[in-house]
């Protein structure tokens, strides 16, 4: 199954670790470009940032 994901749960589930978790649940997670602009480049730093960036699964 595939999800769509604003920048929330993406960022409060890798302050926990648990970023996987979504994987697990919905194999292929899909973000709107300004979700992956406000988690990975303007978030650079931030929980969150690199987790999504080398998520190859989103």
């Amino acid at each position: 199954m595939i999800a769509v994901s604003d920048s929330s749960p993406l960022i409060a589930l890798a302050k926990i670790g648990k970023l996987d978790i979504l994987k697990e649940l919905f194999g292929e997670i899909v973000i709107p470009k300004a979700v992956w602009y406000e988690v990975v480049v303007k978030g650079k730093g931030k929980p969150g940032a690199e987790d999504v960036r080398k998520a190859e699964w989103i």
